[in-house]
């Protein structure tokens, strides 16, 4: 379908990539928070949200918006095997990029990836999920008719979506497919 279209994971120099807080119990996953804390400098960082006054509600509602993902991803026919997915973005994300300092970037084809396995928002997941005009997740096929609809040039759409900071968020649902990675 897109034999060109990959998708890419960002993560700090100083994290283990492909981890999910969610895939700690609760107790584990503010015990990091409060290690990652350590990390956040002057200006914003992706690890303010560690922080201890606000890790709470980011950690509230991380667990919430995954639950509407997953909820929302069974009903497309997705066949998760985690219960918490990793994230990517389709394209690349030269603002995700900075933002967590030119760190590690993973990238896989998304015509490797199975539909049972992927879903996708169209903009970052936590950002979207109380907006009263989000879109539900879209598994392959839907993202595929999405994208024409926007454009015949997909390249280029991704671009500009890109050039304003935006993206499309992906969430693997399968963490076999890094496993070599590891």
């Amino acid at each position: 379908m897109y034999p060109d279209l990959y998708i890419t994971n960002y993560c700090d120099k100083r994290c283990k990539p492909f981890h999910n807080l969610t895939q700690l119990t609760e107790s584990e996953a503010f015990l990091l928070a409060t290690d990652l804390s350590q990390h956040v400098e002057s200006s914003f960082t992706s690890f303010s949200r560690f922080q201890k006054s606000d890790f709470p509600g980011y950690y509230k509602k991380r667990v919430r918006t995954e639950k509407w993902l997953y909820d929302s991803f069974l009903k497309l026919g997705g066949k998760p095997k985690n219960s918490s997915p990793l994230y990517f973005v389709l394209g690349e994300s030269t603002y995700l990029d900075s933002w967590y300092k030119n760190g590690r970037k993973t990238q896989l084809l998304l015509d490797d990836i199975s539909q049972t396995e992927i879903s996708f928002t169209i903009g970052d997941s936590m950002g979207i999920i109380d907006s009263d005009n989000r879109l539900e997740p879209l598994n392959k096929d839907m993202l595929h008719d999405f994208l024409l609809e926007k454009s015949q040039d997909i390249s280029s759409f991704l671009n500009d979506l890109n050039k304003n900071n935006r993206y499309i968020e992906v969430q693997l649902w399968n963490d076999s497919y890094l496993t070599y990675l590891k």
